[in-house]
């Protein structure tokens, strides 16, 4: 299974043709693929806001899905993408949380430290069905969508500068307790690791940074985060697990 989290594919300035490069490389793979959120800056799921990067994702996922499953976790810069596209996917989530039945857990982590009530609010406020509706029959889509991109840039800058240790440590607890194993999260543009009781927590890396994707085994509950080049140059580790580095201290870049 292959995690990507963060990518945050932006035409003007963000890294789009790496990123697509990347899933011509997962296209030679059958391995599952799990998109953690944020992979775009901004995607506002509805006609008239999308853009040809969007489409283009969309078609791939449509092929691939008929050969692998092709998941799909809404992030805190993508809007109504699980509604309005849920066919392109094998399955997609606008839920804090997905759990695959088989001991794992998988959410972007934008909701996990509930101390940010103003970035809270603010998704409160812009995801909900009067919105989406608004949005359906208001001009001014592209103005619309640059002021939510800037907007998102300033609801928490007092809580991207460090991860919220205690609430990740709470949900670690009450997910082991639900009988998960392994948790993946992303939204913190870095790699951390978390255990308790032989629970795991992992915190993976920021695709826009670092190019970077998280390979998952069930089989074996192996974690390793690896370059994308590595895709298809047949270097997928199998047998190596190389633990991200430990929290305390860490920022984010």
């Amino acid at each position: 299974m292959i995690l990507i989290a963060d990518a945050h594919v932006n035409t003007a300035k963000g890294p789009h043709h790496p990123f697509f490069r990347m899933l011509h490389a997962l296209g030679k793979t059958g391995e599952k693929i799990v998109f953690m959120g944020d992979i775009f800056d901004l995607w506002i799921a509805l006609p008239g806001y999308e853009q040809t990067v969007h489409t283009r994702f969309l078609a791939w996922c449509r092929r691939q899905k008929i050969r692998r499953e092709i998941g799909y976790i809404e992030g805190n810069r993508e809007f109504f993408v699980a509604e309005e596209k849920r066919e392109a996917f094998s399955w997609a989530t606008d839920r804090a949380f997905k759990a695959d039945g088989d001991g794992n857990l998988f959410c972007h982590g934008d909701r996990i430290n509930r101390r940010d009530r103003n970035y809270l609010r603010f998704r409160r406020l812009t995801k909900n069905g009067v919105i989406k509706g608004l949005l359906r029959i208001l001009p001014g889509g592209p103005f619309f969508a640059e002021a939510v991109k800037k907007h998102l840039k300033h609801t928490n800058p007092a809580f991207r500068n460090r991860l919220p240790r205690e609430a990740l440590l709470d949900l670690l607890s009450v997910a082991r307790s639900s009988g998960i194993r392994r948790v993946f999260v992303g939204h913190f543009h870095q790699e951390a690791f978390f255990e308790q009781g032989g629970a795991q927590l992992h915190i993976l890396p920021d695709w826009m940074r670092t190019g970077r994707v998280t390979r998952f085994d069930p089989r074996t509950g192996r974690v390793t985060h690896l370059p994308w080049q590595a895709l298809s140059e047949g270097r997928l580790p199998r047998h190596q697990h190389l633990p991200p580095p430990p929290f305390p201290g860490i920022k984010m870049g």
